[in-house]
């Protein structure tokens, strides 16, 4: 996540360096996210950020964007997916 976090902050410097003025990053309480790193380097560059509660999928609409990607042309073998799919099952499975 810290590095996702680091290039996404880079490219977004590059891309609309007033970013920061109007751009909020919503995060849920995922333990990727709310990591001593992680937490510092947001802080240390002043992110704006919203925790939200969990399983509020319906305060983070690109949640509506994955559910339609697992059930659509990108998922056209109908494979299991979630949290609780594990790596090899997907491997598996074709």
């Amino acid at each position: 996540m810290l590095i996702f976090l680091m290039h996404l902050v880079e490219q977004l410097d590059k891309d609309h360096p007033s970013w920061r003025e109007d751009t909020v990053i919503l995060l849920d309480g995922a333990k990727y996210h709310k990591g001593v790193e992680i937490k510092e380097y947001m802080r240390k560059l002043d992110l704006d950020i919203i925790w939200s509660a969990p399983y509020s999928y319906s305060t983070a609409p690109i949640e509506m964007l994955f559910a339609r990607l697992k059930l659509g042309d990108l998922n056209s073998d109908e494979c299991p997916t979630g949290k609780k799919v594990s790596l090899l099952s997907l491997i598996f499975i074709r």
